[in-house]
Order: structure tokens, then C-alpha cells, then sequence
């Protein structure tokens, strides 16, 4: 279908009025000018990012609707022998939030090492997201994602000698002997190594 507004007659399709919201499915030819009141486009994306790597509150823009957050717990702590601690789990919420409101952000820390391995802490954004931190050796399992739109369960760290921490989403298990956690939410490689602390990622 063809829509031609000519600018003395107005439109000339019938069932397509110039008095409100219009819809053309096909081409839109116009001989003259156009006055829009106003103009939506679409946009694609997120332009805006903030990094917590301690626990803080993230306040909504007045004109931000959407976020993406990526939350990431701590990872799990080595002990004296061969086991290693696991990789944080992580989440990731992408939808609606109300603008210019207070958001609570918490980071889990990483777990220190010991006999057994200390366990990676929690981290979540308000009520929308929130991932557990890897466990301590000698289990060693990955943490865990809950709430939020995609959950992503953390690497179990290893249980022999030489044993490389577990990976979270965001990579880094600490490399034996002794490695600490590297990236966010690794866990601490055998022996004796604390897992890295966990992250919160916003973008708007």
C-alpha cells in the first residue's frame, strides 16, 4: 500500500486519518513538509555503567525505567591441603525499575582460607537479583544465582593436588599452588588461598 499526503488535500487513503497516532505498512510519500509534534526512537542498549566492588546504594536517574545489573558472589577459600574453594554464582536482571529510587547494593567478600575453606559471601541488588559465593574446600562447590531474568551456577573448585580455584561467570579460579582468586568471584586455588570478592554491575 501506497499513502500519499499532498499537503492541500490531505490524506488520501481511506482508513488512515492525520488526526492522532498513524501507522504506515508499505510506503509514505509526502509532497511538502512535515511538522511532528513530537518523536520517539527506539533505542537500543544501555549508554550508563556503575562497578560496586563494596557495598553502596544505587539511586535511579529521574529518567531511567530499564537497568541491566549483573551480580557475581564472592569466592569460596582454599585450605591447608588440596582442595580448593568454588567460583561465586551470579545473576543478571534486566528490567523495569522506578525512577529516581534508592537501590541497597550488597558485595559478597571473598572467603579466607582455613580448615575447612570459608565460604564466599552473598551478593544481590535489592530485591531483583542476588548470587550466593562459592563454598569453602574441601567441597568446594560453585555458589549460586537466584531471582533476576538468568541464574548462573559458579565452578566447583578442585579436590587434588594442585587444584586451581573454581571459575564464577566472570572467570578467574586463583591457579595452584596458593593462587588467590583472580577475577571477581574466583575461588582461592590450593593450597591456603582466599577467593576473590564478588561484584554488582549496573547498567542504564
Amino acid at each position: 500500500m501506497a499513502v500519499t499526503i499532498d499537503g492541500t488535500s490531505g490524506v488520501t487513503t481511506p482508513g488512515l486519518t492525520d488526526t492522532g497516532n498513524a501507522s504506515v505498512s508499505g510506503n509514505l510519500t509526502v509532497t511538502g513538509s512535515v511538522t511532528a509534534g513530537s518523536y520517539v526512537g527506539i533505542q537500543s542498549g544501555f549508554s550508563n555503567m556503575q562497578v560496586f566492588t563494596s557495598p553502596g546504594t544505587f539511586t535511579t536517574p529521574a529518567t531511567t525505567t530499564q537497568i541491566k545489573v549483573t551480580v557475581v558472589g564472592g569466592g569460596g577459600g582454599s585450605n591447608p591441603g588440596a582442595s580448593s574453594g568454588g567460583g561465586g554464582g551470579a545473576a543478571i536482571y534486566v528490567g523495569p525499575v522506578t525512577a529516581s529510587t534508592p537501590y541497597a547494593v550488597t558485595v559478597g567478600t571473598g572467603g579466607t582460607p582455613g580448615l575447612p575453606g570459608n565460604p564466599g559471601n552473598t551478593s544481590s541488588f535489592s530485591t531483583l537479583a542476588s548470587a550466593t559465593g562459592g563454598s569453602g574446600a574441601p567441597s568446594g562447590n560453585g555458589g549460586a544465582g537466584s531471582a533476576g531474568t538468568l541464574q548462573i551456577t559458579g565452578s566447583a573448585g578442585g579436590g587434588v593436588t594442585g587444584a586451581p580455584g573454581g571459575s564464577s561467570y566472570l572467570g578467574g579460579g586463583g591457579k595452584s599452588p596458593g593462587g588467590a582468586g583472580g577475577n571477581y568471584g574466583g575461588g582461592g586455588g590450593a593450597p591456603n588461598a582466599s577467593g576473590a570478592g564478588g561484584v554488582v554491575v549496573v547498567e542504564y
